[in-house]
């Protein structure tokens, strides 16, 4: 087995506001998104979920955050993933990490609005839209320890394998994920350190390196008769 730690290419936070649930959680275009690359930025509601209420009606809102790992430098069979965040401020709630298709779903592009529903719409019956999940559960957001280590299902597993990127957001698991309108005030919030120098957001990878046959064979070649049975007897 070998590991290999991979920094995120692209980190891109959205968010979108509406006057009912559905507009917001499953509106087709961010109102503003905000694309870290090596600035380190502490984002306090990089994930959120919630409801304001007020005069003529509430305010819904949710707040999601995007990443891409480029995986083709991995040569060999992908076994385990950790994805690590580093966390600030509003720890304690949980969180879920999804399949997403943003970046123009292989990262030849930048984040655009229309990428915000990039994650729903990739199972789209039953209806609602259901996300396709990366980790098995919810995750409680960390900030004593700091650094997130999320560890990623086989669902992701076999599509890292299956292609040369990893590609997913991560999003409230109170009320964004299952599709729950909240129906109280409330603004459930988990903060990200984007670019961070402590933890650049990052998978750890586990592998098991591709057999090499033709460099074996190759180390072989030249040597005397008379070893041969030695390399034989390894």
């Amino acid at each position: 087995m070998a590991t290999v730690t991979i920094n995120a290419s692209k980190q891109t936070y959205a968010f979108k506001n509406g006057t009912s649930w559905a507009a917001v959680r499953d509106s087709t275009g961010s109102e503003t998104n905000i694309d870290y690359t090596t600035n380190q930025s502490n984002n306090g509601a990089a994930i959120r979920e919630g409801y304001a209420a007020g005069r003529g009606g509430g305010t819904y809102n949710a707040r999601r955050s995007f990443f891409f790992f480029d995986t083709s430098t991995v040569n060999g069979t992908i076994t385990a993933i950790k994805l690590k965040l580093y966390g600030v401020i509003n720890g304690g709630n949980q969180v879920r990490v999804a399949r997403s298709t943003a970046f123009g779903g292989d990262g030849t592009s930048a984040y655009t609005s229309t990428d915000f529903n990039n994650w729903t719409s990739l199972n789209t019956t039953p209806e609602p839209n259901i996300p396709i999940p990366y980790t098995s559960a919810g995750y409680t957001w960390d900030i004593v320890e700091f650094v997130n280590v999320i560890n990623l299902n086989s669902t992701a597993i076999s599509k890292a394998n299956a292609e040369t990127y990893l590609n997913l957001v991560v999003v409230g698991n109170a009320h964004d994920y299952p599709n729950t309108a909240p129906t109280a005030d409330a603004q459930i919030q988990s903060g990200i350190q984007f670019a961070s120098t402590n933890t650049f957001p990052q998978v750890e990878i586990t592998y098991t390196p591709a057999f090499n046959s033709i460099i074996t064979y190759s180390s072989v070649i030249g040597v005397e008769a008379a070893n041969i049975s030695s390399i034989n007897s390894i």
